[in-house]
């Protein structure tokens, strides 16, 4: 990208996002029009990147032209941005500079790092009109930044208890604030029968929604010891598929296709060693290192598992560490402070482990990438990110 760019986007870091009440100012009407119908809006707690990219490899297979917007990246801003899955380049993320700067300027206002890349993948899909837009959500919905499209998909992986600070102490407040991504859908998907079955009552009330228009995979349908996490958010995305069938040219049989023809999603239960094992997995709260140990169960002892931790701030550690010490690895070794963005400090861990005479040592990343035996590195996608950069 352009020095300018760059300059423009670094100065962006670490701002808040703020500005959601006039994020619509930047669209003619009809630009917003097209990017409320040709919208899928992924919400939830965990999944939604995971759901995205299936989503995209399945329409990219079916000839549909897309634009995918997720985050964080891992290595380079760029992925955020993908067209028929080819991370925008540095000169298109430059050309929309001229336009923010001005929207800034006639609206008094300073736009958030989050807020420009998402601008930009809305102008960049409507410029060149594109299919399907496929937007994962970065925090909640009700008052995520993605949320002024109003879209008429929304697809809801989960609920857990994550970001409670922003969306609420309870799964029926983390709901209402992720389902009201769009102000009024025409069609939900959802990756459990559960929360539809606890919230169909609300959902028919405030969206005037009919029966017709949910499209349910349940996860019920597995017990508890066989769930497999991965193959819920791939049978997600072919509920999104059969939902937006009316958008695309011809009818999908979602029935044809199979988990193991797709390729995994970077950083997301990533085995970059197989001697020794090692794995790298973004998962950053209790429900998706759930998901991390059900597949580490099936692919390896964990008694014999080193695992390395480092988590962003404003994470529930206490209870990620909890749940870590259930499953006994071989060693505990904790990510020295300060590697990766907004780390959180090491000491929130250090004392609970103190305290539960639980033994542990500091660790660098090069540390797991150097090491011979079997580990883990978790925690973080910012720490996975870190890893990839320099390692692969």
């Amino acid at each position: 990208m352009s020095d300018e760019f760059d300059k423009y986007l670094n100065s962006k870091i670490g701002k808040k996002n703020k500005n959601l009440d006039i994020l619509h100012k930047f669209f003619e009407k009809n630009q917003l029009k097209t990017l409320r119908e040709r919208s899928v809006s992924i919400v939830g707690t965990n999944g939604k990147t995971s759901c995205s990219f299936f989503l995209n490899e399945l329409l990219i297979r079916n000839n549909v032209a897309t634009c995918m917007f997720t985050s964080p990246h891992l290595i380079k801003v760029n992925e955020r941005i993908k067209i028929n899955n080819i991370d925008i380049s540095d000169k298109e993320l430059s050309f929309y500079l001229d336009q923010l700067i001005k929207f800034e300027e006639d609206n008094i206002i300073e736009l958030a790092y989050f807020e420009v890349i998402f601008l930009i993948a809305c102008l960049h899909f409507i410029r060149l009109d594109l299919d399907i837009f496929i937007v994962e959500a970065g925090i909640g919905g009700m008052y995520d930044t993605t949320s002024f499209i109003n879209a008429d998909t929304v697809c809801m992986t989960n609920v857990g208890l994550d970001h409670t600070e922003l969306l609420g102490n309870s799964l029926d407040e983390i709901f209402i604030q992720k389902i009201n991504i769009s102000e009024k859908p025409k069609q939900i998907i959802f990756g459990e029968l559960d929360i539809y079955e606890r919230h169909k009552d609300y959902l028919h009330k405030k969206f005037e929604i009919d029966e017709k228009a949910i499209y349910l995979y349940d996860q019920q349908a597995l017990s508890n010891a066989s769930i497999d996490y991965e193959m819920i958010n791939f049978s997600t995305s072919l509920q999104v598929l059969d939902a937006i069938s009316y958008l695309l040219d011809t009818k999908n049989e979602t029935n044809n296709y199979s988990l193991n023809d797709f390729k995994k999603v970077p950083g997301r239960f990533e085995i970059v060693s197989i001697e020794p094992l090692k794995i790298i997995d973004g998962a950053h709260n209790v429900e998706s290192l759930n998901a991390l140990l059900s597949f580490c169960s099936s692919n390896s002892e964990i008694h014999g598992l080193d695992i390395y931790i480092g988590m962003k701030k404003d994470k529930n550690t206490i209870e990620f560490i909890k749940r870590i010490v259930k499953e006994k690895f071989l060693n505990i070794f904790l990510i020295e402070d300060n590697s990766f963005f907004a780390q959180e400090n090491k000491k929130v861990f250090e004392d609970f482990l103190n305290s539960n005479d639980i033994s542990f040592s500091t660790r660098t990343i090069k540390d797991f990438n150097l090491s011979k035996n079997p580990s883990i590195l978790t925690g973080s996608l910012y720490l996975v990110g870190e890893y990839k950069k320099e390692y692969t």
